[in-house]
């Protein structure tokens, strides 16, 4: 990839009423941004859990293989669906929480 694309959460619907896009997206678009490809979505709203969240899991291979990073959301959703990536590198975050655990910080 030429580009650092991201897996990540798009927030539509309306006010009180959230729902999200599942997104490959270019890492530095705004969360609402221009996006590459709607890979399914996640109604939190809906009580069932079984139909909160609808992955196109081939489209999302795809996107993990051509070197993608899920957020920490997409992440938990990915787990449930069994989809490998290569978690050799850790994100900003996950860093950014080993160095201040290492410090001794909470």
């Amino acid at each position: 990839l030429s580009m650092a694309v991201a897996l990540r959460l798009k927030r539509c619907g309306r006010v009180h009423r959230p729902f999200y896009r599942i997104e490959a997206i270019e890492k530095r678009n705004a969360r609402g941004g221009r996006s590459l490809e709607t890979l399914g979505w996640y109604d939190p709203m809906v009580d069932d859990a079984e139909k909160r969240v609808k992955i196109h899991v081939d489209r999302v291979q795809h996107w993990v293989d051509m070197g993608a990073r899920p957020s920490e959301t997409v992440t938990s959703f990915l787990r449930k669906v069994d989809i490998k990536w290569n978690k050799d590198r850790k994100s900003r975050r996950a860093v950014q929480r080993a160095k201040k655990k290492a410090q001794g910080g909470s």
